[in-house]
């Protein structure tokens, strides 16, 4: 784990340092699970993906090439994470809870009632959304981490 330095004017941030085994490359700012197949090694990570689900490990902090080491984020805020909000009309207000999306790259937005049954409470929106179509694309969002 790398914890980065505390000061003030910088927010607290937790990494932990995984392998991309998903067979190719991996963009920064998106949700990843661990891997529990022939490859898992306690530190593998790939695409989300529904039956893996409670897996989820973080969010990536840079693009990490396939069969590569990357930085992934597991606590603290994050000024950019993919998001849609697709099939939503309302806006959203700060801790909405936010649930990747599986085989995806990005996060979707969610009821609590959703979440709750689900039992993933790991990524909250960080910023209010409001309501417009131009956010039923993905776009990058300020979140909260906490997948520790």
């Amino acid at each position: 784990m790398i914890f980065k330095q505390s000061n003030r004017s910088d927010p607290e941030q937790i990494f932990i340092v995984c392998r991309n085994t998903s067979g190719a490359a991996i963009s920064a700012n998106v949700p990843v699970g661990y891997e529990v197949d022939a490859v898992s090694d306690g530190n593998s990570v790939s695409h989300c993906v529904t039956a893996e689900m409670s897996l989820f490990a973080g969010i990536t902090d840079a693009i990490m090439a396939d069969d590569a080491y990357g930085l992934v984020q597991v606590y603290g805020y994050r000024a950019s994470a993919w998001c849609s909000a697709a099939g939503i009309s309302a806006g959203h207000v700060a801790g909405t809870p936010l649930l990747p999306t599986t085989g995806a790259l990005y996060f979707e937005t969610t009821t609590s009632s959703a979440v709750a049954a689900s039992g993933f409470k790991f990524v909250h929106l960080f910023e209010a959304i409001a309501a417009s179509a131009a956010y039923s694309t993905i776009r990058q969002w300020k979140v909260f981490v906490r997948a520790l």
